[in-house]
């Protein structure tokens, strides 16, 4: 709700060097929506100024993204594959970046708390619940507090989340929530820490520096 979203806009989190920098990228596909390059550091979602583009082309878009990815170096790059998103993560890899791709209707992975009808709400979800936990931080946008507040969402037949389309919200008269998107792309899956590796036996971290 609207507390926790200005509680994280207020939010002054604790913050590692080595926690993980992940950067998303969610693709304009109308002529009025923005491409917007989100960036989060473990708890720090204002760690890095947000980029905000134009309408480009796919060429264009992957060029100003493949200069960011250079720039700062993140630990995980999520971009929406969605309709002309594709373009762009075709693009990127062809230009040998090392890119996931998202597509916001595949099926939802499992990773949130309750059920979710498919990618996009499970991001969602998740979002919600690092902001649930407090001790984070979100650029005090009024923008992106109108797009995460506005966006509704109902139960599918299955009883998983399901979020309203970009296109139903335009019909009530609101942006397409291109900011808030880009956020949640940052939820996309799990993404380690730097200087940290996964153990697939154990599945524990151990921090190559200090040998625990």
């Amino acid at each position: 709700g609207a507390g926790m979203v200005e509680r994280a806009q207020n939010g002054n989190p604790y913050v590692h060097p080595q926690d993980e920098l992940v950067m998303g990228v969610d693709v304009a596909r109308f002529g009025d929506d923005e491409t917007v390059i989100a960036f989060r550091r473990g708890r720090d979602a204002a760690c890095d100024p947000w980029i905000s583009l134009g309408k480009m082309d796919t060429m264009e878009t992957a060029a100003r993204v493949s200069d960011l990815i250079d720039t700062h170096r993140p630990d995980a790059v999520f971009v929406d594959e969605t309709g002309v998103g594709a373009g762009v993560v075709d693009r990127l890899r062809s230009l040998r970046y090392d890119v996931i791709g998202v597509n916001f209707g595949a099926k939802a992975t499992g990773l949130t708390k309750v059920k979710t009808a498919n990618k996009r709400a499970e991001m969602w979800q998740r979002m919600k619940e690092w902001m649930e936990q407090g001790g984070v931080r979100i650029p005090p946008d009024r923008m992106l507090e109108v797009e995460l507040t506005g966006v509704e969402y109902r139960h599918d037949h299955n009883n998983a989340i399901l979020l309203e389309k970009k296109e139903d919200m335009k019909k009530r008269g609101l942006k397409s929530p291109d900011r808030a998107d880009a956020l949640a792309l940052t939820f996309a899956y799990p993404v380690s820490p730097r200087g940290v590796y996964f153990d697939e036996d154990t599945a524990h971290g151990r921090n190559d520096s200090t040998g625990y």
